[in-house]
């Protein structure tokens, strides 16, 4: 049974407090953080639960009592700029706090369960000095800028460690927000380059939410790609994101990997149309939906500063004459294809391989893994005549990164921009999973040019069985191209994602108990997570 913590008297009145909105409040926080995360005492466990408890429960209040602040017009008036700096004040003294307690980590990172701690610790720094920056937005003071050194820092402690990238419940009285470090590292970083100074305190407040909710989609690589990086940072330097340039290489070098960004866009787009407001992980939904659209444009010119710097840059790619592919459109069709197995050129679909994909898998500790299978000989034949979902589409060119595919235009109409589509290997019948990433018409010739980006050479079709007894949901298996297991990934339909439950595959003879816990790109009706492998059932 957990054992629940007795708070001091001090922290107790604390942490009873009901708003921030007053002067008299706000300095109690302001005390009982500078005394819990104070120098020159030890540093133990059952200090750092005190301090975690105040700064959560600041926040908690901080979340409701901004309201009003973010709604008055300009300009701000004296006590608005006075509550306004009394937050940043308490939010940097919490960050001073926890970094004293990262430094002093030997001392209370003892067993198990503390060293947990450590990813939250991180977390609630990094959280801190982002609250700080972005109370700076609000005021629009640029001469203070953000602490890059200290934010770079927790970043690189986390990086080293090897948790830079696992999710955790930042605070526990709002358990759905599970960022990771990188991710909260990245919102500061993006909305750094975001504001210009021309957005409203309300348009920073709901992008802060967005990115909250998006961060977690994005990545920083050490190896610069042309065609895939726009921004990077540098973490041994004083400064935050910015566009590459001739010079932007060397060893402390992180490049902004972004790719779920146009998804993300168009997921906004599609509530504004039907009234919805996305908030993500923020209070944006209590405000006009005009500061939306406003904020909305801003980030589509963003993510077309990206899309035109990789097309100035792109890689090289090999044309093709007279070749043609076979195609499935649609996740539904993807699912039941990969699902029937290799298509044996020369048979029907209905004489497809039918026997069981998941049995021709295992899982292993670090994820799952092929086994020995025999793929069906290539066969002069026409799917596509076999199969009425099947649709031939002409390859203009390939690269390493997928293909150029060519279509009639109102054939077209029904690929959705980053749906799935499925290609068929004319070698060994099976099936080359994508995603359109593009699409671009030629009026002149009546045709639409399709960029399609590979997700996974070798999809494989599973269940996943729901220990609540739902029913079971389809799902496709994507190995890496590692061996380790490390980038082997899932993907469900949007609406089918849970990260809050555990899911049975049965393969090769046993059964799995599997987590996706981290979303690594959005589709527009399908989601890519990584995934843990829980326990194993003979």
């Amino acid at each position: 049974m957990e054992t629940v913590l007795a708070y001091p008297p001090d922290v107790e009145r604390v942490v009873a407090l009901k708003t921030v909105g007053d002067a008299h409040s706000r300095a109690e926080f302001l005390a009982a953080i500078r005394e819990y995360g104070k120098d020159g005492v030890e540093f133990t466990n059952e200090r750092l639960q005190y301090l975690m408890a105040i700064e959560e429960h600041f926040q908690s209040l901080l979340l409701y009592d901004q309201i009003e602040f973010l709604r008055s017009p300009p300009p701000i008036t004296e006590p608005e700029r006075e509550f306004a700096l009394s937050v940043q004040r308490i939010c940097l003294e919490a960050a001073n706090g926890f970094q004293r307690f990262l430094r002093n980590r030997n001392a209370w990172a003892t067993t198990p369960e503390s060293l947990d701690d450590m990813y939250r610790v991180t977390g609630l720094a990094l959280h801190s000095i982002h609250s700080f920056v972005k109370w700076g937005y609000f005021l629009n003071e640029s001469a203070r800028a953000a602490p890059w050194k200290q934010v770079h820092a927790l970043y690189l402690l986390a990086d080293s460690d090897g948790y830079a990238q696992i999710p955790f419940v930042l605070h526990p009285t709002r358990p759905s927000f599970k960022p990771s470090v990188q991710s909260l590292y990245l919102r500061t970083l993006i909305l750094d380059l975001l504001n210009t100074g021309s957005l409203s305190k309300i348009q920073v407040e709901i992008a802060d939410g967005w990115f909250s909710s998006w961060c977690n989609d994005y990545t920083l690589e050490t190896e610069y790609s042309s065609r895939r990086h726009l921004f990077y940072v540098d973490v041994a330097s004083d400064s935050g994101m910015h566009i590459v340039r001739r010079d932007s290489l060397g060893e402390s070098m992180r490049y902004l990997r972004a790719d779920g960004l146009k998804a993300q866009i168009e997921e906004v787009q599609a509530g504004l149309r039907h009234g919805r407001l996305f908030a993500g992980y923020g209070a944006g939904a209590v405000f006009p939906v005009e500061q939306h659209v406003a904020l909305l444009a801003t980030i589509e010119k963003l993510y077309q500063s990206i899309l035109a710097g990789s097309e100035n840059r792109i890689e090289e790619r090999t044309h093709f004459e007279d070749r043609e592919v076979d195609v499935v459109v649609g996740v539904d069709r993807v699912m039941g294809k990969i699902r029937a197995g290799h298509v044996k050129l020369g048979q029907t679909a209905a004489a497809a391989q039918p026997a069981s994909v998941a049995e021709t898998f295992e899982i292993t500790p670090s994820g799952l893994s092929m086994v020995a299978a025999e793929p069906a000989a290539p066969q002069a034949a026409d799917a596509q005549a076999a199969d009425p979902e099947i649709e031939r589409w002409r390859v203009q060119d390939l690269s390493s990164n997928g293909y150029g595919l060519l279509v009639d235009r109102a054939a077209s109409d029904s690929v959705m921009l980053n749906g799935v589509i499925a290609l068929l290997n004319h070698e060994s019948g099976g099936w080359i999973l994508g995603s359109v990433v593009r699409k671009q018409a030629n009026r002149m010739r009546g045709e639409m040019l399709v960029g399609v980006e590979v997700l996974s050479y070798q999809p494989i079709a599973v269940e996943l069985t729901s220990a609540k007894g739902a029913a079971p949901i389809e799902a496709i298996y994507m190995p890496g191209i590692d061996t380790n297991g490390k980038h082997d990934a899932i993907l469900v339909r949007s609406g089918e994602f849970t990260s809050d439950s555990g899911y049975a595959v049965r393969a090769g003879g046993a059964t799995y108990q599997v987590r996706m816990n981290r979303i690594i790109k959005k589709g527009a009706d399908w989601i890519k997570a990584r995934f843990e492998i829980e326990a194993k059932k003979a």
